[in-house]
């Protein structure tokens, strides 16, 4: 069989031989490792040290390419080093037959495992919250972070393959909970203690502080899902036709989110919630106006009624209707700007998205239980603007 025969096989295997891969943990060797390459007696195999780098498949094909060229014979052991320079040696069998190398010293393969649970009840932004966080305390821990294939996360996003586990058992873990509440940053869950044991974490971990660290990864992480992604992307291009008669050419993109729903419950606000009133969304849009000569501002809302009302002067303005949350947040998190209401869906919309972003600083009411469980400084993003 020929050398390109095997290189077309691997390509469209790719996603096999990951997923062979990573139910095994002990064949990834460090979080900044790279993908190891094994052709050996005409048999080829993948087995990435992680999926960190994003641009892994890209490796793999430069390299098969660069043999092919090269004309250099099946048999040759091929071998991408890892980052911290560890060597390639023992290899291991795949239940499939097929050989993978691995780290001859593999420190990290027992590494502890620390788990998501989300077990505390809210939306996808709370659970974004959970996860981000997760992701970048088992980062600075030297953890390996789980979460289960049913959450929400999972649903949404593509997230890699070896922190998705079915069903994630912990021997003996040590539950972690958060000390002052969900929006203050509690550096002992950011430094944990005790690193040898597995941890489950608890809490709604909404500060940015305790994902700073890996804050590209997380943007990585959060790429939708398809389903999602490309009807908000259409939505986007329809709606800047809709205005302007163009599809996006010279056109300046503002997400808005507007929650109403029940951050206007009584009960709710009894506890220092608040909604973003109109003077602030009209006092943004103005400034967007003023600042881009063709702009356009897209509408995510559970409160549709309220924002029609509220713009309803604006022939700029366009409305999300009948989307579901994911979409909602594909929408707003690929506009060029993001103007913010309250809550972590509003967060999560203007932490993805590449522009400037501004948030209702009158949330949440001072003097409440919210006010005492929230600090500005640890839970809104330093570049943000507040209106």
């Amino acid at each position: 069989m020929s050398l390109k025969v095997y290189h077309n096989i691997v390509l469209v295997c790719i996603p096999f031989f990951i997923s062979v891969a990573v139910k095994d943990h002990n064949l990834w060797s460090h979080e900044t490792s790279r993908v190891i390459i094994t052709v050996i007696d005409q048999q080829m195999a993948l087995a990435p040290s992680s999926l960190k780098d994003s641009n892994y498949t890209a490796q793999i094909q430069s390299t098969l390419m660069k043999d092919h060229q090269q004309n250099k014979p099946i048999t040759t052991l091929k071998r991408l080093k890892d980052a911290d320079g560890m060597s390639v040696g023992q290899n291991k069998t795949a239940p499939n037959g097929n050989v993978i190398v691995t780290s001859e010293k593999n420190k990290l393969a027992n590494r502890p495992f620390i788990y998501q649970s989300f077990e505390l009840n809210g939306g996808l932004g709370n659970h974004m919250f959970m996860y981000a966080s997760l992701i970048g305390i088992a980062k600075n821990n030297n953890m390996l972070p789980k979460i289960r294939s049913d959450s929400l996360i999972n649903r949404a996003f593509n997230i890699p393959p070896y922190i998705v586990d079915r069903t994630v058992r912990l021997k003996n873990p040590r539950g972690k909970r958060e000390r002052f509440g969900g929006g203050v940053y509690d550096d002992q869950m950011f430094e944990l203690t005790d690193k040898s044991k597995n941890t489950s974490l608890g809490g709604f971990l909404q500060s940015w502080k305790y994902f700073h660290n890996v804050a590209e990864e997380i943007k990585s992480h959060f790429h939708f899902r398809s389903q999602f992604l490309k009807p908000a992307v259409e939505f986007i291009s329809a709606a800047t036709k809709t205005v302007y008669n163009v599809l996006s050419t010279g056109v300046t993109t503002i997400g808005v989110h507007v929650r109403r729903g029940d951050a206007t419950w009584p009960e709710k606000l009894q506890l220092g919630y608040t909604a973003a009133d109109d003077a602030y969304f009209n006092k943004t849009m103005n400034s967007f106006r003023k600042k881009y000569e063709k702009v356009i501002f897209i509408v995510c809302s559970d409160g549709l009624d309220w924002c029609r009302k509220a713009f309803k002067s604006s022939t700029d303005v366009v409305y999300s209707e009948n989307h579901t949350m994911e979409v909602d947040l594909a929408i707003l998190s690929h506009c060029d700007h993001v103007i913010m209401s309250t809550g972590s869906f509003s967060w999560w919309a203007g932490f993805l998205t590449k522009g400037e972003v501004t948030y209702y600083k009158n949330w949440p009411k001072e003097k409440t239980w919210l006010s005492k469980s929230t600090s500005h400084y640890d839970y809104f993003y330093p570049d943000w603007s507040p209106v």
